[in-house]
Formats: structure tokens, sequence, C-alpha cells
């Protein structure tokens, strides 16, 4: 606990008690009532997801994250609704302090290796930013890189915070879960694409 895993500026959430939530129900498939658990306060690692079994290794109580996908599957510490906590800029003050880069409007599904954090995504709906406008809109762009590399370089984040809904794959499994995020801008890096 407490290494540094994000920039100064990032605090994440893994909250399971939303209401109406994707991701959310009452008690996880242990009966663990949900909670909402501080995954990262300002840059630095504040806590885990825990399942029965991993608390117990871990000398932690559980945080109601013991998830499966119906009763043939053994309950794993998997996400609920996990998100990034919203900051205090505007999109439209982002985008005017970006001189040149790329606005990933919407995400078009990924892989993420879980050992390593390094991830792929494809980008739905992309454009390109020129003097803090945003201009042209660029197709088959991919996002490439490392999570813990990418929310060290996170430097603004706005207010706007919206829930996603999604399928988390793990182990062979696949749970409902919601993932949030504001407008935010990434310093730097990796765009592909086909054109």
């Amino acid at each position: 606990m407490g290494a540094v895993v994000a920039a100064p500026i990032v605090s994440a959430y893994d909250e399971g008690s939303i209401t109406n939530g994707w991701g959310s129900q009452a008690f996880d498939d242990e009966g663990v009532p949900t909670q909402k658990t501080l995954v990262i306060e300002e840059g630095r690692l504040a806590g885990y997801l825990y399942d029965r079994l991993r608390a117990r290794e871990a000398g932690a109580a559980p945080t109601g994250n013991g998830r499966r996908q119906s009763y043939r599957h053994i309950p794993i510490p998997r996400m609920t609704t996990t998100y990034i906590a919203p900051g205090r800029s505007t999109p439209e003050e982002i985008i005017a302090a970006t001189p040149r880069g790329f606005y990933a409007k919407s995400l078009a599904g990924g892989q993420v290796e879980p050992a390593s954090g390094n991830f792929v995504f494809g980008v739905a709906e992309g454009y390109l930013i020129e003097d803090g406008r945003i201009t042209a809109p660029l197709r088959g762009a991919t996002l490439v890189g490392n999570g813990i590399d990418i929310l060290m370089k996170i430097d603004m984040i706005a207010g706007d915070f919206d829930v996603k809904t999604g399928i988390c794959g793990k182990d062979g499994q696949g749970v409902p879960v919601g993932t949030g995020q504001a407008t935010l801008r990434i310093a730097e890096m990796t765009v592909g694409g086909t054109g």
C-alpha cells in the first residue's frame, strides 16, 4: 500500500452498491455486502478488491467483490463498477489546453494482459485535436499502452463523469460491470491505426 501507481490528481474507486448500476448488487456471490472501496488515492495504491479467500490469505476484510458468472463457477475477486473520480476541469478547458492530440470519444472493445498491464483498445469514434480545437475525424485508431504508465500520465480530469456498461472476462467467466470516468487528458500515449 502507498506505492505510487498514478498521477497525483487520480483517485479511483470500485463501488458495488450504486443504485441501478450494471455491475452493482447488494451482496456479492459469497453473501458479503458490497461497498465503495478506495483503490487509488491521489495517485497512491490505497486498497485491493477481495473475495473471502484472498481476504483471509491477506489478513484483510472481504470487500464484497467475490463474484462468479453462475452457480457452476467459483467466486473470484472481480470489479463491480470501477471508476476514476471526477476532476475540476471542463472538457472544453482540456481540449483548449491541448496543442496537438487525439480525442477518443468512444472505444470499441479491447484487451488487457493482467500480469503486465499492457493493453490495446480499438477506438469507435475519434478526432484529431489541433491548436486547442477538435478538427478532423480519424478512422481505424487503436490505443496501445501499459495501464500504470498511462495512469501516471493523466494531467487533467474534467467533471463530466459518466459510467458505461460492459462485461469483464476473467478465468473463463464473464460478469456485468460498469466503468466510469470523466473526460481526461493523457499527456503522452501511443495511437496506432490504419487510416
